[in-house]
């Protein structure tokens, strides 16, 4: 008995050098759980530097009109968070405030949010850490006040470093696409996007491409003084139903056809682009009457200019509310050939649309109720933090 207790009391005095180098090999989950096992575990996890993450977690957005009913409950102001491969516990984040629950997310990159509030003004926030970036005021174009959680006429995208700060976003006002960058006080237009209001915005950096995405997609390099468009237009990628409909029923009856369109309940299209190879994607998914989710993957062919279906993304996985597909080979917790999905854009706090979806088996992966148990929310966004 003395023995055992001798030998579990020297887990405290295991050589910092060598426990330093154990914990920065930890998953952000099993890290978090070791720092505190005892005080000197919690001293020397504060030198180190936690393994890179590489999966998407899950953000939820709380409710706004909860905290008008309840406003000594500071959890009620805070986000709820789901890491894939912690699934039998949720984590919250700090008191954000009411002013954070009163705006909502238009992009995320990285652990940064992109906020707009009820004044129709934007600001870059790290919930992990509470840090934030108030952007300028679009004073010369007319932003109308809006509801915050009415996201399907503002459409924005982010990218920021997290070590410099510096940071590129786009945001469509009215038909106008706007671009500010750190260090400018003032927000640039882009272009006038003709047809109305877009429906996506996706921006990769490696490039400092900018993709649209309205009645067809639009591209805009921004690497110069000048935006500069790309002349070949994309072909259109509208009306997601007719991905399912098209070619599908050729030679056949049309018993089939007119079956999925009877299910048919509602669809959505998007575009995404690899971290990888570059390439494009368009996808549209239907969700039918009994609650079937299909889904349907599109690639651009370059030389040809129009979409080709695929039936796997390889070893990459998609996760939608960024517009990227990123690699998931080998990564504990992250489902290659899976498509991330919180839900269609005007429906995001329905526990029933946020999934994760394989391409090979067709089949949804619904989260653990625990998830979901937790928080009244308004939103969700799968995204995918550094640290």
């Amino acid at each position: 008995m003395g023995q055992s207790k001798d030998r579990t009391s020297k887990w405290s005095e295991i050589c910092p050098d060598l426990l330093r180098c154990v914990l920065e090999r930890l998953s952000f989950t099993d890290f978090n759980r070791a720092k505190y096992v005892c005080s000197s575990w919690h001293s020397v996890s504060r030198g180190c530097v936690p393994k890179r993450n590489q999966i998407p977690w899950l953000i939820l957005f709380p409710r706004d009109d909860i905290i008008n009913n309840n406003n000594n409950n500071n959890n009620d102001r805070s986000c709820v968070l789901f890491v894939p491969d912690d699934r039998d516990r949720v984590h919250r984040t700090r008191d954000l405030g009411v002013d954070f629950v009163r705006s909502c997310c238009l992009a995320t990159y990285g652990s940064w949010l992109l906020m707009k509030d009820t004044r129709s003004n934007l600001n870059i926030l790290n919930p992990l850490t509470g840090e934030n970036i108030v952007l300028p005021v679009t004073s010369d174009y007319y932003v109308p006040p809006a509801p915050p959680n009415y996201e399907r006429e503002s459409i924005a995208c982010l990218w920021i470093d997290d070590r410099s700060k510096d940071y590129v976003v786009v945001w469509q006002v009215d038909e106008e696409l706007l671009l500010n960058k750190k260090g400018n006080n003032t927000w640039r237009r882009i272009a006038y996007t003709r047809w109305g209001y877009g429906t996506q915005l996706v921006y990769q950096h490696k490039n400092q491409t900018l993709y649209f995405h309205g009645y067809t997609i639009r591209i805009w390099y921004l690497s110069g003084d000048e935006p500069l468009e790309e002349s070949e237009f994309f072909p259109p990628a509208y009306f997601a139903i007719w991905d399912f409909i098209t070619d599908r029923w050729i030679d056949k009856s049309l018993r089939e056809e007119e079956l999925f369109v009877r299910e048919f309940l509602d669809s959505g299209l998007y575009i995404a682009v690899s971290t990888v190879s570059g390439e494009v994607y368009k996808i549209a998914n239907v969700v039918q009457k009994c609650k079937r989710w299909l889904f349907r993957v599109s690639k651009m062919n370059p030389i040809k200019l129009r979409w080709e279906v695929i039936d796997s993304l390889g070893d990459e996985a998609l996760i939608l509310d960024m517009g990227i597909t990123v690699l998931a080979k080998d990564v504990p917790g992250f489902k290659r050939n899976s498509i991330y999905f919180s839900g269609l854009d005007y429906d995001r706090k329905n526990p029933d649309h946020i999934f994760v979806f394989d391409l090979t088996t067709q089949e949804i992966e619904p989260l653990p109720q625990c998830v979901f148990s937790s928080i009244q929310f308004s939103g969700a966004r799968w995204f995918l933090p550094e640290f």
